[in-house]
């Protein structure tokens, strides 16, 4: 039995390392300007925007007023390397967030998390909706 259990445990840690190695940048889905984007789970989400030269960016969600009160999400922009950047939770219209920044020609990413939607008691089973959007004015 030991052995069984000193086998599983190192597949499990061969698989957890495996695990780790991804970055979910690589996944992240464009942003277009001015063309919201509409999520509809909870979780974690990564986008991306390049600008091809500097520009002032804002970046925000907006959920249905039903779904603002339960849990708006949060975002945060990060630069090519991962790095945050900047971040906000709740300075959006009903608690959504709203990020704008004075930002280089690059690629950029933003990282959205709905940590708490749908965790109340009867609420999941519901679907959870929110939109992304990124405008760009060119300086």
């Amino acid at each position: 039995m030991r052995r069984y259990a000193a086998v599983l445990f190192s597949i499990l840690l061969l698989l957890t390392g495996c695990a780790g190695t991804s970055d979910p940048r690589d996944h992240a889905i464009p942003l277009t300007p001015d063309r919201p984007f509409e999520v509809m789970s909870t979780g974690m989400r990564h986008f991306t925007f390049s600008l091809q030269e500097p520009a002032r960016v804002v970046l925000e969600s907006e959920t249905f007023p039903w779904d603002s009160a339960m849990a708006a999400p949060s975002g945060e922009l990060l630069d090519a390397d991962g790095e945050v950047v900047a971040r906000d939770w709740h300075s959006g219209i009903d608690g959504n967030f709203r990020i704008e920044r004075e930002l280089e020609a690059g690629v950029w990413y933003l990282r959205v998390t709905t940590p708490h939607a749908g965790s109340s008691v009867g609420l999941l089973d519901r679907d959870y909706r929110y939109t992304v959007i990124l405008r760009v004015a060119e300086e």
